[in-house]
């Protein structure tokens, strides 16, 4: 595994032939195929290249502009999800990967997940404003009011806690470079990309929330006596994402040849610890801007329940 820094001349292949399994080397502008080519200049878009530097690594998310962006990051959540193990092992064989794309898909991934929390953050709060509409109906404007107030300051607590999740899954998922030492080839900075990737499960968090959030309503709805089942499933479906993530890291880090059984627990140890104290960190955030609330609250005298 190497980085973009040029390094000694790849062996020319013919074109005519089929690329073999070890160089996949296309051009990063327009993804035309540049194995067998001796010149500098894509002949596809006329971009400039190194001829001497090392293909990317057969990682769909590095081949975006041939494959499709939205192809690409579902194939590239897809093997990384299934097949750990062959993913780390791309990264560790003689190729360029590229830090910066690393942290590209780290942010989507990052994104894509705080945008439908803040889709379903919406959905609470309009049926929370549904809920005070129909109330006004049939209770007396004072109430009402209480009621609205009740739904506002809500609404700001929900609307907090997205960029709170986003800051948590940020800090929870940048894993520290010291749990990289010692892996083939490079130094533990220059591996940044791997822990980049590990994010991957999050992909799926959620469609695994969206069960949990409907197994929860069960809970509420069905007789005690099937209450627990549906309770268990909750918990499960929502400790499924967190595993994922927890088996991939451990995944990419046995792929290192040189990661001894003492390491790989360290950081099976290390993980959830490191996951704990980042959520404490950022509920502790959300908690203050929810007391700030609080005390907005009582300096004007709005009357309100929602903090009880």
């Amino acid at each position: 595994m190497v980085t973009d820094v040029p390094t000694k001349a790849a062996p020319q292949f013919d074109p005519s032939r089929e690329v073999p399994d070890e160089y996949d080397v296309f051009c990063e502008s327009c993804g035309y195929s540049l194995v067998g080519l001796t010149n500098d200049r894509c002949p596809e878009c006329g971009a400039v290249y190194e001829p001497r530097q090392l293909p990317f690594a057969r990682v769909p998310w590095l081949h975006r502009k041939r494959l499709g962006k939205v192809n690409a990051y579902v194939r590239t959540v897809l093997m990384i999800c299934f097949t750990p193990g062959r993913f780390a092992d791309e990264l560790c064989r003689p190729v360029r990967v590229s830090a910066g794309e690393a942290r590209k898909f780290r942010l989507v991934t990052l994104r894509f997940v705080a945008v439908l929390a803040a889709l379903a953050g919406l959905a609470v709060i309009g049926a929370i404003a549904a809920s005070v509409y129909n109330a006004s109906l049939i209770i007396s404007p004072g109430a009402t009011k209480h009621r609205v107030t009740d739904a506002a300051f809500a609404a700001a607590a929900i609307v907090a806690g997205v960029p709170a999740l986003y800051l948590f899954l940020k800090l929870a998922t940048d894993m520290p470079l010291f749990i990289w030492k010692g892996l083939p080839s490079l130094k533990a900075v220059e591996l940044s990309p791997v822990h980049q990737y590990a994010c991957a499960p999050l992909a799926v968090a959620p469609f695994f929330g969206a069960v949990s959030v409907y197994l929860v309503y069960l809970v509420e709805q069905t007789a005690p006596v099937d209450r627990f089942a549906y309770f268990m499933l909750a918990v499960w479906s929502m400790a499924i994402v967190p595993l994922w993530l927890w088996g991939v890291a451990l995944a990419f880090m046995t792929a290192s040849r040189r990661s001894t059984p003492r390491r790989i627990v360290l950081l099976a140890v290390y993980l959830p610890v490191h996951w704990i104290i980042m959520f404490a960190f950022t509920s502790m955030l959300w908690l203050l801007f929810v007391q700030g609330e609080k005390m907005t609250a009582e300096l004007l005298h709005i009357h309100t329940t929602v903090f009880n």
